[in-house]
């Protein structure tokens, strides 16, 4: 219970030296409620049941209080006949003052319906770029009515599908401050926003995956997937990049190994039991009899790493290089860098195309990064 009384109230809310944040905090309810019955306060004269029904119980009463005192007995009619319960109780209390007083009572009209308030919206919902193992993370808050925020948050493989699933509840308040961070700590993973639309869509994507992959699926993930409904389609990540002439197109990718210095692509290598296998294969050379000086030893090893290169990019390595590089290419139009958003479009679209992967600066750089020859990298 509040502990001003509704008419001590009342003379707060008209006292214009008396701040809504004053009086929001004596109660314990949101500033805004507090403004909304000073202002209703200012317009008796028009003001409705429903906006006075919805205050917050003790402004609801000191609102009460001034309109059987200005004689609105139409609104102390309306207010007894519907809304919560002890405001109806008060209601009918003034009502019978105002009969003792002779001012005339209208007739309590039929109750009105329940308000409900229109569904709040859910925050928005956040996501890493998939790293060079084809994993990224997506956060998902959605509401749960008085009981804060139930955030998911997943990781997601683009081989394996839908890897881990963690929820738990926390505020509003949390879940600002842990967003604030994610998004200072995530810079090099690509943290951004995601409509929440896409997030769903992502993880149910995701899921789709472990039917082939085998993969496991995380306990109460299906679960909780059937409780948010059918997700949207997944949208393309190169809808909205624009095509490029023959000449841009030719420099954009030309200029593509220079992606692997950006930190959110630094770590991006190619799968490692087969660059186990080429360092074995290169070992050997290194420990050879043959008699070979050291210019000849060098050409050798540069030859198997091309080699490795050409080998290392099957079809379907293709395909899966294409559509994370599609993503990111979209990720850095987005974040305001058109120039390296060409440059991974266009790798991207040499890979579908099945050019040589030599001829993929980018692509071969997954390879060649890994190794050193003659003490400087391939």
């Amino acid at each position: 219970m509040s502990p001003l009384d509704p008419a001590t109230l009342l003379a707060m809310l008209r006292d214009p030296n008396v701040e809504s944040a004053t009086i929001a905090g004596e109660l314990g309810v949101p500033r805004e409620e507090a403004g909304r019955a000073a202002r209703l306060l200012l317009t008796l004269s028009r003001a409705r049941a429903e906006e006075v029904a919805t205050l917050p119980a003790p402004l609801a009463a000191a609102v009460l209080q001034a309109a059987a005192l200005a004689g609105r007995a139409d609104l102390v009619a309306a207010l007894a006949a519907g809304g919560e319960k002890e405001l109806a109780k008060e209601a009918k209390r003034q009502l019978h003052r105002l009969k003792l007083r002779g001012v005339a009572v209208p007739e309590a009209p039929p109750p009105a319906p329940a308000l409900t308030p229109p569904p709040e919206p859910p925050p928005a919902a956040y996501g890493s770029i998939s790293d060079g193992s084809g994993e990224r993370a997506v956060w998902l808050p959605r509401n749960v009515p008085g009981r804060g925020l139930e955030v998911a948050q997943a990781v997601c493989s683009d081989q394996r599908g839908l890897v881990e699933l963690h929820l738990g509840l926390v505020g509003r308040k949390e879940w600002r401050t842990f967003v604030k961070g994610l998004l200072e700590r995530g810079a090099a993973m690509g943290v951004a926003e995601l409509g929440w639309g896409e997030a769903h869509a992502r993880i149910a994507s995701a899921r789709a995956l472990n039917e082939t992959s085998g993969q496991r699926v995380p306990d109460g993930a299906d679960q909780w997937l059937g409780q948010l409904g059918a997700p949207p389609p997944l949208a393309d990540p190169a809808a909205g990049l624009a095509p490029l002439t023959p000449g841009a197109e030719a420099a954009a990718l030309a200029a593509s190994a220079a992606l692997h210095e950006f930190p959110v692509l630094r770590g991006w290598l190619a799968e490692a039991p087969f660059l186990r296998e080429v360092a074995t294969r290169l070992d050997e050379v290194e420990k050879s009899p043959l008699a070979l000086d050291p210019a000849q030893k060098a050409a050798r090893l540069r030859a198997l790493v091309a080699e490795a290169v050409d080998r290392y990019f099957t079809p379907e390595r293709r395909t899966r290089l294409a559509g994370r590089l599609t993503e990111v290419a979209g990720w850095l139009a987005r974040t305001g860098q058109p120039d390296q958003a060409a440059a991974a479009a266009a790798a991207a679209r040499a890979l579908v195309a099945g050019r040589p992967a030599a001829e993929i600066p980018f692509a071969a750089r997954l390879v060649e990064k890994a190794f050193r020859v003659d003490g400087a990298a391939v």
